[in-house]
Order: structure tokens, then sequence, then C-alpha cells
């Protein structure tokens, strides 16, 4: 009988059936998977519930704006720092402290008394919650080959979009049988139940003591591959010396706005804009998140499947971007036609194309820099990318009052496809800390 310790089988005597085993890097990004899934759930139960908290309470429909401008100003904070933190704190620290923050701040929702209180609340739930991310691409970067990063990032992604799947039933279901103060600690309890698995979980690859020889090779050539790395860790000055990440934060900023007008908006529009009733949104807005779970796929599938025949990751992460937003300004048809199942579907269109961009941009992080700042680095580009989202919003909300939807939907059909046009422009390649080369600031360029 031989038996061998492998990534994929044990062989046992002739006719045994034969075992395989999953890797251990792929058992950390179903724990990022789990963790965006109960992050995005976490995040939208409010908006669901908000019709019953405003008449409990007596918030106007500026109140309301306030508490969901406090998350974001929150969530922009946090994805500056949050980077930083990971990289201080290091993956499997930085997981623990997201995690249980944003789970505690959530369940603090069940002992809202008004305006005030629940904007506290939002407060500190935003601040916990994007710093998951950061985390999440640093531990994806320890753990795999840069050709290999798309697929797993866009996995954990996935999770936001299964999260927005799951929300509207999940938590009607809960309100409905126990109230919403119950549904919030509900919720937020969920949180937890990530942390004993991940203590279990997650190691530094050096440190992991239940690697096989097949993922011990992996990773050694994973490392082979990293090059140029001084060991030292970068700092927010460091990369704002060079022009790529400075294109970076541009897109980001340009681009991500549009998706919040989808998440935010659309519902609205849809109902006093296009006639759809309550039964509509539930019955057909699924569907646009569904086709944005298979773009997010699609999109780190395609990268893996370029890179791997020898397109260059540059040349792919440039493809998948530009490729994708060409079919955004799709959306500004949206506006035009009349029936709903078209308008459906030329949303679903557009989450798609969309998600294909954002899997993709979101990895040029990791192909910047080395493991050890990659959270800076990807905290950096979120952070920009959400104050432009604040900057849109603002601009979508003039011209909402002016009732210049036309004008809406070409801002935000034109911006990604500006946003992927502007990342052509610039070498997507590792970046060298400052300190260990004197010509880094002009190798930036």
């Amino acid at each position: 009988m031989q038996l061998r310790d492998g990534n994929h089988a044990f062989h046992g005597p002739p006719g045994t059936p034969v075992r395989r085993r999953v890797p251990v890097r792929w058992w950390i990004v179903g724990m990022l998977f789990v963790g965006s899934v109960v992050n995005y759930l976490d995040r939208i139960t409010l908006s669901i519930v908000a019709p019953l908290i405003r008449d409990e309470f007596g918030l106007s429909a500026s109140d309301y704006a306030l508490v969901v401008n406090v998350f974001l100003v929150a969530y922009t904070f946090s994805y500056g720092f949050g980077g930083k933190l990971a990289d201080f704190l290091g993956t499997r620290a930085s997981y623990y402290v997201t995690v249980t923050w944003w789970s505690i701040a959530a369940c603090l929702h069940t002992l809202t008394q008004g305006l005030y209180s629940l904007c506290a609340y939002r407060f500190l739930l935003g601040l916990g919650e994007a710093g998951f991310f950061p985390t999440g691409v640093k531990a994806i970067s320890e753990w795999f080959h840069p050709r290999d990063r798309g697929k797993p990032i866009s996995i954990m992604l996935l999770g936001l979009g299964i999260g927005a799947l799951l929300g509207p039933p999940v938590v009607s279901w809960l309100t409905l049988n126990v109230g919403w103060r119950a549904m919030f600690l509900i919720t937020g309890l969920l949180g937890f139940l990530l942390l004993l698995p991940w203590t279990f979980i997650y190691r530094k690859p050096e440190e992991h003591p239940r690697l096989s020889e097949e993922e011990q090779e992996y990773l050694q050539e994973s490392a082979k591959a990293v090059q140029d790395d001084t060991g030292q860790r970068m700092k927010v000055r460091d990369f704002l010396r060079y022009r790529g990440v400075w294109t970076l934060l541009g897109a980001r900023s340009l681009a991500d706005g549009t998706w919040y007008f989808y998440l935010f908006w659309m519902p609205e529009y849809l109902m006093r804009e296009r006639g759809f009733s309550m039964e509509m949104i539930g019955g057909l807005l699924w569907i646009p998140f569904l086709a944005s779970d298979l773009g997010l796929l699609l999109g780190g599938w395609l990268s893996t499947f370029l890179i791997r025949r020898n397109l260059g990751i540059p040349k792919t992460r440039k493809v998948c971007m530009l490729g994708g937003t060409l079919l955004v300004p799709l959306g500004i048809l949206i506006n035009s036609v009349s029936n709903p199942y078209v308008i459906i579907l030329l949303m679903c269109v557009v989450f798609c194309a969309f998600a294909i961009w954002s899997v993709n941009v979101q990895t040029v992080a990791t192909d910047m820099t080395e493991a050890h700042s990659v959270g800076t680095l990807f905290g950096m580009a979120g952070c920009a990318g959400t104050i432009g989202a604040v900057i849109v919003q603002s601009l979508i909300g003039r011209f909402i009052d002016l009732e210049l939807y036309s004008l809406v939907f070409w801002l935000i059909g034109t911006l990604p496809l500006a946003a992927a046009l502007l990342m052509l422009t610039v070498p997507i390649r590792k970046l060298k800390h400052p300190g260990g080369n004197a010509s880094g600031a002009k190798a930036a360029g």
C-alpha cells in the first residue's frame, strides 16, 4: 500500500477510491467568502427595515439620508486605515479585529432609541466593515501566485452578491417573526461564528502545520515569482510617489460611484419613474445581482485563463477592465425603454460587465506591491473610490431634484469607461520601495 500526502489524492490499495484533499489556501478563500456574505448582510439590514424604524422614531427622509451618509463617511475612513491595520497587525489578527468590531456594531443596532444613536451605530459599523476587504486581499496575496489571484478575489467579492441575494428574504422573515430589534441581534451575532474556524484555518504560509507537499511547492513557486522585494513595508507616502498609484486612485474615484447609484437609487427610480410595484421590485430586482455574481466569477476566471495563456498580467488586467466597461454604457438605454423585462435585462448586462471591471481593478493592488504592503494600497484605492462615490452621489441627487434622469444615466454610464481608459495609460508592475532604489520615483511612470 502506498500513501501520499498531496493536495489532490491519497492512494491506497488497488480499487480503493481516491480521496481528494482541498488545499489550505482554498479553505482560506472560503472563509473570506463567508465573511463577505455576513459583511454585506449586516450592511443592508437597515435599508430593508428603514420604513419601520422611521415610523417608530418619526425620522424624516433627510434624517435617514444623514444615517446613510454617516455610514459612508465611516466606510471611507475605514478603507483608508484598514489597509494599514492589516499590514501592521498581520492578516490573522486583522481578521479578528474587523469581524469582531462590525459584529458588535451590528448587534448594537438593537438598542437604537432615535436618530443620534442610530447614526452612532452606523458609524461604528462602517468603521469595521470596510477594513475587512484589505485584510482579505492581503491574505490572498500571501497564499496565491500573482497569476492566480484574480480567481480567489472574485470569490471573496462574490460574497457581496450572495449577501444581496439573501438579505431581503432573510431580514424580512426575521423581522416579521421576531421584530426588527431581535433581527439586528441575530444577524449581528453571525459574525462571531466566523472567528473559531479562522483560528484553526489561518496561519502564514511559512508557519502553517497542515500543508501538503504539492502546496508547499506551489507556495515556493509563488515566492520565486515575487521580484524586487526589499522586505520593507511601504507607507502611504511611499505609494504616493508613483504615477501608477495616482492613476489607480483616480480610476477608482471615477468608477465606484456607478455601482453605488445602482445600489442605492435604482429601486426608487424604478418605482417612481418606471411604474414598478413593490411586488415587481421583490420579484425581479434580485436577477441583476445574480448577473453581478456571475460577472465576478467570469472576471476572475477569465483573467486567470488569459494569464496562463501567456498574455501577461498587465495586458490581461487591461483587457478585462476595458472589455467590461465597454458594456456599461448600455445602461444609458434604461431611461429610454419601457418594457420592464428589457430594463432588467439591461441591468443584468451592466451589473455583469461592471463586476468584470471591479474584480480586475481591485486585483491590480496585488500586482503593484508585495504581500506585506498590499493592504495599505488596497485600502488607499478603496478610500479613493468611496470619496469619489460620495461626490458622484451628491451630483446625482442634484440632477434628480432637477428631474434630469437622462443626465444621470449618461454620467454613470460613461464614468467606468473613462476609468478603464485612464488605467490604459500606465504600466501595471511591481513598485519598488523608494528607500531601496534611489530612482524609484522615476520608475513610477
